[in-house]
């Protein structure tokens, strides 16, 4: 029975409850009466009855009938088969409750704004039947059939560690040892970065044994893979054995580990690991998985071909003596390609930091010589370090996908940056400013240090200074100001952005949202609107569809604006989105514009919000439009628009940001030789109407 007041509740905002709603109501129930009525099908086991029932009404419908209590049925009997020993049987029965799934549960109703508990538990029971599937194929030896299905429900699902170890042991089994490896680490370094969590101890021991390669896990000599589903009172024997108390065996007599101790959420007892510490001295050559910082760094010395031996030897000892000082030990050095570790003499927390510090040491050394350029990536985890008694010469050696991720990411940084994973910005946060690079989840542009050791130094101190200043005034007297900076082709726009966007991060005394886009005059009319919203929601590239729209969901719903107009902002803005972004038709820009502008203002009530527009000149008119509105429209929100273009952005538009009350053109000139000739721009006390500064 539901009552009447719930119905309402459910149907109408608090605020918007028509005096009449019972009586529209009763209108409803009748007509939807005459409907069940009219629709009962023949093979139907009775049309359904909605009667009333005080205070409310009560469906009456057949169990057969509805399709959500079939699949529980079916989902009942193949677990029971699951749990006897009889994957096959298991997998058919699953399967048939999963057919019934045609797509998203009541999908007219969840994708209009309906959100009910019952909603979640269904998915989540769905979810939860999905990984009772892979468990039953993977015992009938089917890894290579389900690995599609495993990988997209890992991928879209990236926190629930059963599916997880699933993919894992498919991959491993399938000979991707490697992969199943890298899995573990993608997985322990989100839920560090999101959650501060290691994973749990299936996961773990799981890893462990892909690292041993323990026969348990070979297709062969598996038992169930469930977290602790089996019915009270159950018994699981293993292929191979002859009963519960006859284990296993390898064809040697050595008894096999059950794969179910691997994944199962209550594992058997065990001894908690020590800390693993590399030794230095004595005995033989040791080697261990330890927690570790990886620094790698690139060099590039004009053209090696023509640089003389002597100056890349001289180059690789400074980069080894910056590196030891900072405490860090280099593994190898191949070409103009530099390895490090820092932890290898035992874990410390400020191993991360330590390895940060040394590359921002690097840049700086390597920064005043214009034939040299250096960029740097450091990654944390552990890693299988090989390490020599002190009587021994030579090395010390590392292997692990933590490695590889390092170099993988090394070859996106660009020259004369600095980057890191998740995991080591999650351990230097509060020492170290960065930003997100690359639209990757686990790469940070490392901008600066925070704190009292924080140095910035920047050629463009005057043009910094003026942007710092505007900034300054649309923050402290809530303000929008919108500011064009022109220059011509290589004269600094974008570096000036990029030393801008790191002062705020490193200077700023509050926090301060910078969202960024670059116009390309490619592709859809709205990219970069639709760029600018996805970093204000934290949407990434690789999001599935259901993980960008629930990011926008969450960061919609914290707006301070009516529940009846979030849910109205958040429909408008769904074609913005990526990676579900499409076309959006002519006739809507303008609206869907406005909405974005209007999410923008009501963001910087919450916190000061900077937008960055690169290359604007490239931007589409109807774009264009809103940036040079926004400084009059947003009210007295703290939005500093900032727009770089050519000069061709005034042919185009001879009245952009002229006469306008809040509004400023920055002038860049090429770099002087001697700059103590140039005009001082200083910082504005108050921007005037149509400024134009030329520096």
């Amino acid at each position: 029975m539901v009552a009447t007041s719930e119905l309402v509740e459910a149907l109408w905002e608090s605020e918007d409850v028509p005096a009449t709603a019972r009586k529209i109501l009763h209108n409803a129930i009748w007509g939807l009466r005459t409907i069940l009525a009219e629709n009962a099908g023949p093979g139907a086991h009775g049309a359904p009855e909605l009667v009333t029932k005080a205070p409310g009404y009560m469906l009456r419908v057949d169990p057969d009938d509805v399709d959500l209590m079939a699949f529980r049925r079916w989902v009942t009997a193949g677990r029971a088969e699951l749990a006897a020993g009889s994957p096959e049987e298991a997998s058919r029965l699953l399967r048939k409750g999963l057919d019934l799934w045609g797509g998203p549960l009541l999908a007219d109703l969840a994708e209009s704004g309906i959100a009910w508990p019952e909603l979640d538990a269904a998915r989540r029971d769905r979810l939860d039947v999905l990984e009772d599937l892979f468990e039953a194929e993977l015992e009938c030896g089917r890894h290579h059939s389900i690995l599609g299905e495993l990988t997209m429900m890992a991928e879209a699902e990236p926190w629930r560690e059963r599916a997880r170890g699933q993919l894992m042991l498919a991959l491993y089994r399938c000979g991707r040892q490697a992969d199943a490896l890298n899995v573990y680490e993608r997985v322990r370094s989100s839920l560090v970065e999101n959650l501060g969590l290691e994973p749990g101890h299936g996961l773990r021991t799981l890893q462990h044994a892909i690292l041993t390669h323990d026969p348990a896990l070979a297709a062969e000599a598996t038992t169930p893979l469930r977290e602790a589903t089996t019915p009270p009172g159950a018994t699981v024997t293993p292929r191979g054995a002859t009963s519960p108390e006859t284990p296993a065996t390898t064809p040697g007599g050595t008894p096999l580990a059950p794969v179910t101790s691997v994944l199962t959420q209550r594992p058997p007892v065990e001894q908690p690991a020590a800390p693993l510490v590399v030794p230095r001295q004595g005995g033989t050559a040791v080697t261990e998985r330890i927690p570790v910082s990886a620094l790698l760094v690139g060099l590039r010395l004009g053209s090696l071909d023509e640089v003389a031996p002597g100056d890349i030897e001289t180059a690789l000892l400074t980069v080894e003596d910056v590196i030891t000082r900072f405490g860090g030990t280099v593994v190898a050095a191949i070409g103009s390609l530099t390895l490090a570790l820092f932890g290898v003499d035992g874990p410390g927390d400020d191993d991360p930091e330590r390895a940060v510090r040394a590359a921002l040491a690097l840049r700086e050394r390597f920064s005043v010589d214009m034939q040299t350029a250096l960029r740097a990536a450091v990654t944390t985890g552990r890693a299988l370090v090989r390490l020599s008694p002190g009587a021994e010469a030579g090395r010390p050696s590392a292997v692990g996908t933590l490695l590889d991720d390092g170099r993988a990411m090394l070859g996106r940084v660009p020259d004369g940056e600095v980057w890191m994973s998740g995991a080591a910005r999650l351990a230097t946060a509060p020492s170290v400013a960065a930003k997100s690079a690359d639209d990757s989840s686990d790469a940070w542009q490392v901008l600066g240090l925070l704190g009292d050791e924080a140095e910035f130094r920047t050629d463009r101190e005057h043009e910094l200074g003026v942007l710092n200043g505007l900034l300054d005034w649309a923050r402290h007297s809530s303000v929008p100001h919108l500011v064009t900076v022109l220059g011509a082709p290589g004269v600094g726009k974008s570096h000036l952005l990029a030393e801008f966007e790191r002062s705020i991060a490193v200077q700023s005394p509050a926090p301060v949202r910078v969202l960024t886009a670059r116009a390309t005059g490619r592709g859809e009319p709205l990219a970069v609107a639709g760029v600018i919203l996805a970093r204000y929601c934290g949407v990434l590239a690789e999001d599935a569809v259901e993980v960008a729209r629930a990011k926008l969901a969450a960061a919609v719903w914290r707006l301070p604006m009516a529940k009846a107009r979030r849910a109205q902002m958040y429909q408008r803005l769904l074609p913005l989105l990526p990676p579900d972004g499409s076309p959006v038709d002519p006739a809507d820009r303008g609206e869907v514009l406005n909405v974005w502008a209007e999410l923008l203002t009501a963001a910087a009530a919450i916190e000061p919000v900077v937008v960055v527009v690169d290359d604007a000149h490239q931007a589409a008119d109807a774009v264009l439009d809103r940036l040079e509105s926004l400084s009059d429209g947003a009210g007295t929100a703290p939005l500093l628009t900032v727009a770089t273009a050519r000069p061709e952005l005034l042919e185009r538009r001879p009245g952009w940001g002229g006469g306008k009350h809040r509004a400023s053109t920055l002038t860049l000139l090429p770099p002087r030789t001697d700059r103590s000739q140039e005009p001082s721009a200083g910082r504005p006390q108050s921007p005037t109407r149509g400024r134009r500064i030329a520096v």
